[in-house]
């Protein structure tokens, strides 16, 4: 079986082809790219139209029997009769629907003008490409819920397949002191509909109980500025840092030393960073929405809370803050989850066997239009 899969991170400034771990990449590029990069579909639609004849190269010269799309600009690249796939990883329509609680200065923000303009051509765009698509691949059974009512897609045509994480070692994890800070960790851009706002003003109550308590929060974006005067605003600036965009190094030193992680989102179909902190085996706090429930088992591997609730946030955070063996416990039970359900391999242990389902119904669908036309004949 050979797949196709198109992704702009296979994009670089000269084509070239090279293999990681048996896997064949190809690399494309067009020489607008850089005149093009501020446009407002972000240059992926014109990508796509310069990569096209590429594509079809590679169709023909690897004989591939499935072309799987990452990007939603990737249905001006369907080849004749190989299946068409397409991987959703959210909707603007839900991304919209989050935003809409937010305050009146950053919604006449001009970033905030800008987006909404973007999702509404990326609504467009990816309405053609899923129609398109003979079927769709979603990160979550929420996605997939998402994409069946906004686009008004098939049900049979929609299948859920999560993402899938590398297990680190947790080998030489250490051994926190007791009278260490507790560390509280929330990792995830800088946006409205991320809901750090209410984790901020969850962080009195916290530390009114855990008075060692420290907020880090790793992101960048647009509400960091109105994030930190919120900080300062309920006189908590010096337990809250916001540490921007860091390595992967200084993000795994991080999961490592947290004692609990966070992540408050108003909006959310399949979050990596929740995975990533359940991977390092540490108790989740999240909001009940999109598809953070098909990770998290309330009370088992995790608390989840409702969305624009601080007191609730605080609340469950302080109660692991302040419970060891609750903390050790909820850690455990994560990380035998992701070991169970969430590991690459068993990622691709589905995806691979939802691929020769597809090619298995597009041969049955060729052997009933040849008898068709036999029986016509006939």
């Amino acid at each position: 079986m050979h797949i196709l899969v198109l992704d702009p991170l296979t994009r670089r400034v000269t084509t070239s082809t090279r293999n990681v771990n048996g896997v064949r990449l190809h690399y494309t590029h067009h020489p607008f790219r850089a005149l093009l990069s501020d446009i407002v579909v972000r240059d992926l639609l014109v990508l796509s139209l310069f990569s096209s004849e590429e594509v079809y190269r590679l169709c023909r010269k690897y004989k591939i029997d499935v072309v799987n799309c990452q990007t939603p600009y990737g249905y001006v690249l369907r080849r004749g009769d190989i299946p068409f796939v397409v991987t959703i990883h959210e909707t603007s329509f839900g991304q919209f629907l989050s935003s809409l609680d937010s305050p009146i200065s950053s919604s006449i923000s001009v970033n905030l003008i800008y987006d909404t303009m973007f999702m509404l051509i990326h609504a467009f765009q990816t309405n053609i490409e899923y129609k398109s698509a003979d079927k769709v691949i979603a990160v979550s059974n929420a996605t997939a819920e998402e994409a069946i009512r906004f686009y008004r897609l098939p049900r049979n045509r929609v299948v859920a397949i999560n993402n899938g994480m590398n297990l680190p070692n947790l080998l030489n994890s250490r051994v926190k002191k007791e009278n260490e800070e507790q560390i509280i960790l929330s990792v995830g851009r800088l946006v409205w509909n991320k809901g750090h706002k209410y984790l901020v003003d969850a962080m009195p109550a916290v530390l009114s109980e855990c008075p060692s308590a420290r907020l880090f929060i790793v992101g960048v974006g647009d509400q960091r500025k109105p994030l930190q005067s919120q900080a300062k605003k309920l006189h908590i600036e010096g337990a809250v840092e916001f540490l921007g965009k860091v390595s992967t190094e200084k993000l795994h030193s991080l999961y490592s030393e947290a004692d609990v992680f966070v992540h408050p989102s108003l909006y959310d179909p399949a979050p990596i960073a929740v995975l990533e902190a359940m991977s390092m085996g540490k108790p989740v706090v999240a909001t009940h929405v999109g598809g953070i429930p098909e990770f998290i088992t309330n009370g088992v591997d995790g608390l989840l809370v409702e969305p624009r609730n601080s007191s609730q946030l605080a609340r469950a955070i302080t109660d692991i803050l302040s419970d060891s063996s609750m903390r050790r416990r909820l850690g455990q039970e994560a990380r035998k989850r992701i070991e169970k359900e969430f590991t690459w391999e068993a990622v691709a242990k589905k995806t691979l066997e939802f691929y020769e389902s597809l090619l298995n119904e597009k041969r049955m669908n060729l052997a009933q239009r040849v008898n068709k036309a036999s029986r016509r004949i006939k």
